[in-house]
């Protein structure tokens, strides 16, 4: 009974975002925009809305491991965006197209901001937020169906952004959810958040890297 109003918080907290992103991707037609107020929902609404009992925090005892999470989350991405994904789905991953990108505010020029804001800030709003406050109000139970849940609706926020990028975007959209349910099981076995942000920005920077070649070539 104690989760209850969380959860419905919860629901109506995740509406309110999703619309925000919705109108930042086809009304104001800005990625960054979309960023900042996708951030500001995020982390200002989430933070006022969310209060788990036993909400997950950063802790800096695990930088060890947080370092070496960093490293290898990068290592591990590049292999599958160069080697991996092209070899078992040569199909999928070309299907970027520049049109869209510029028509975000995504070019040479703009580039650069968008992905330092991206890559520092992106990581940090996200795991403070879906794996610091959402996974603890859904994991009372501590079974696998909290992380499930909360790795679905993690990958339903971007399935909007990815639509735009990607003529068949179910297979980002399943990294996105496969590295939600990962930085969820990081984040319940560490019960801290640094290891799976470590994770989350080791993944993002390589990626950044990666779209940055269909950037400079739209421009």
């Amino acid at each position: 009974m104690g989760h209850r109003p969380s959860v419905l918080q919860l629901a109506f907290w995740c509406l309110a975002v999703y619309l925000w992103v919705a109108l930042g991707l086809f009304w104001l037609k800005s990625a960054l925009i979309t960023m900042i107020v996708y951030h500001l929902v995020l982390c200002g609404g989430g933070w006022l809305l969310l209060r788990p009992r036993r909400p997950l925090r950063f802790s800096i005892t695990q930088g060890g491991v947080a370092a070496f999470a960093l490293a290898g989350s990068f290592a591990l991405t590049w292999l599958a965006m160069e080697y991996a994904i092209p070899l078992l789905l040569p199909q999928v991953l070309p299907d970027v197209t520049t049109r869209p990108l510029d028509a975000l505010g995504l070019n040479a020029r703009s580039y650069l901001p968008i992905a330092l804001y991206f890559g520092l800030v992106n990581p940090l709003a996200e795991e403070a937020l879906w794996r610091g406050r959402v996974l603890p109000i859904l994991a009372g139970a501590r079974s696998v169906a909290p992380n499930l849940t909360q790795s679905l609706v993690f990958a339903g926020f971007h399935v909007m952004p990815l639509t735009l990028m990607f003529s068949q975007a179910w297979l980002p959209a399943f990294v996105v959810f496969t590295g939600g349910f990962i930085f969820g099981l990081v984040a319940l076995r560490t019960r801290g958040l640094l290891v799976p942000w470590a994770l989350h920005a080791g993944a993002n920077a390589y990626l950044l890297i990666w779209f940055g070649r269909f950037i400079g070539a739209g421009s």
